[in-house]
């Protein structure tokens, strides 16, 4: 069977790739398992979201209640690792601290208390109020008070959450770091990174797409030739055609992108693209063989943005064809490489604002 001039940077080898499929999960649910959990408990609408705004700035992952009933139900269901909350006004009898301690006896306590009412916070205490936070204090004050209240399980995981924060954050730098250096090796890879996003995003806002997952799609577009990083120079800087093995090792840059992708949070999303960048339509792409909806839409958009680039651009061993031509030859693998709804989307874009993209995308 003869394949398109869109085809032949989308043949698929046959790779083992099992172990890759289920990585993003795993991190997703190692990453969560390391939140710490506040239950608030304060009537005031206004101060509980400042309050609850303040703890999550600070790492926590607060649920708020208006109510002592709503706090029961919530411990009810699920685990936490601290409570804080104001009891009635002005506090008489103690009955929330005495009943959560009661059913709760390891849960902290942290009671919320207005300055005018310190006069009962002693008695608070004594009844099992592990700590109080005075609601005239600054409110930067409260992550300190929180903190020293904490078992050490869950100090350990707060721990833990703030370090691989920062590694997160400094694995994104390093990913610049990498793309930077991969622009050094291949100049045209950098460019074409930046005029495919171009063309991704055209679509994706043209089917009017989440900013949620155009956050994705965004950042897999740029990231999706990461994985050449890792694609010896004889291969990926080779000025003419490539051998079928040569080919199958090229090919490999999509796995070796994601699981670099894959490790850092904020780019998990992105990742998904990475991998199936090359997948097509039809099954007949890589690694995967997916096929039809099953590949991440992401991937599918950018399929078509790297298609309408890759026929458009010079090569040592061929020249470009137009962009009319291209345009051409993505409607007729409509269907078969490409998602057909996706094609139709592409072909309605005007001419004119395909090659005003690629202006300003390679200037």
């Amino acid at each position: 069977m003869r394949h398109s001039n869109a085809q032949q940077f989308l043949i698929a080898p046959a790779f083992d790739t099992s172990s890759t499929q289920d990585l993003a999960l795993r991190v997703d649910e190692a990453y969560s398992s390391l939140e710490v959990n506040v239950l608030l408990l304060e009537p005031n609408d206004q101060l509980r979201e400042a309050l609850a705004v303040q703890l999550a700035a600070e790492g926590y992952q607060v649920i708020c209640a208006a109510t002592a009933h709503r706090v029961f139900e919530l411990l009810a269901g699920q685990s936490f690792d601290l409570f804080i909350g104001k009891e009635e006004t002005p506090p008489r009898s103690h009955e929330l601290i005495l009943e959560l301690k009661k059913r709760w006896p390891h849960l902290p306590f942290i009671l919320l208390v207005e300055r005018a009412h310190l006069h009962v916070a002693q008695q608070a205490l004594r009844h099992g109020a592990d700590d109080l936070f005075i609601l005239s204090q600054p409110l930067e004050e409260l992550g300190e008070v929180v903190e020293r209240n904490l078992s050490q399980e869950a100090l350990t995981r707060r721990r833990t959450k703030r370090y691989r924060t920062m590694l997160q954050a400094s694995g994104e730098a390093v990913l610049d770091a990498m793309l930077t250096a991969l622009a050094l090796r291949d100049v045209e890879t950098e460019e074409h990174s930046l005029r495919v996003t171009a063309y991704t995003i055209e679509i994706a806002e043209r089917m009017a797409v989440s900013q949620a997952e155009m956050y994705h799609i965004e950042r897999g577009a740029l990231l999706h030739d990461i994985g050449k990083i890792g694609i010896p120079d004889q291969i990926l800087l080779k000025p003419t055609k490539l051998t079928s093995e040569e080919r199958r090792k090229m090919q490999a840059h999509s796995i070796i992108g994601y699981n670099m992708c894959a490790r850092i949070e904020s780019l998990r999303g992105a990742a998904r693209i990475v991998l199936h960048h090359h997948e097509a339509w039809d099954g007949s792409g890589y690694p995967h063989g997916l096929r039809g909806e099953a590949i991440p839409i992401g991937s599918r958009i950018f399929a078509i943005a790297d298609a309408l680039d890759a026929m458009t651009s010079n090569r040592p061993y061929r020249r470009a064809c137009s962009l009319p031509n291209a345009l051409e030859e993505i409607e007729r693998c409509s269907g078969s490489q490409f998602d057909p709804n996706i094609v139709k989307v592409a072909l309605s874009v005007p001419l004119g604002r395909w090659e005003q993209l690629r202006h300003v995308a390679s200037t």
